[in-house]
């Protein structure tokens, strides 16, 4: 078993690292990626949930939010209890597509040749494995 853990982590390891080398290529700043990203697709969030999401601080996702609300690109939508949810603008849209397009073009490709060789049900289990390792508090259940 150890020796699947081992590959599985070297392989999280070398997403993350080409997900940070595409990040620091696009034309927006690495932390406003994770936050464009995030709300792609016209998803609403609020910055704590896009914080916890890339497990990054609040305080960093604060500081891309406000560049990007200073350049039109995301808006307040609505209040979620006391959290405020965040939107692109369409102007945010367009400017999000385009500096993400090399990730989205590369995570297309990535998935276009997993499929093609593997079942969909490979994200299951790597979610699987993910919410277990989450809730994971140190003991194994003995």
């Amino acid at each position: 078993m150890r020796r699947y853990i081992e590959r599985l982590a070297r392989c999280i390891t070398r997403i993350d690292g080409k997900y940070y080398d595409l990040a620091k290529s696009c034309s927006a700043g690495e932390n406003e990626v994770y936050v464009l990203y995030s709300l792609a697709g016209g998803q609403q969030l609020s910055q704590k949930a896009i914080a916890d999401e890339w497990h990054i601080p609040k305080t960093t996702i604060n500081y891309a939010v406000n560049r990007l609300k200073r350049e039109g690109f995301i808006q307040v939508t609505a209040a979620d209890g006391r959290e405020k949810l965040l939107a692109l603008t369409p102007q945010g849209a367009e400017y999000a597509e385009n500096a993400l397009k090399d990730m989205l073009e590369a995570e297309k490709y990535a998935m276009k040749k997993t499929l093609e060789k593997y079942s969909p049900q490979f994200i299951d289990a790597l979610e699987f494995f993910a919410r277990h390792i989450m809730e994971y508090d140190g003991h194994d259940g003995k």
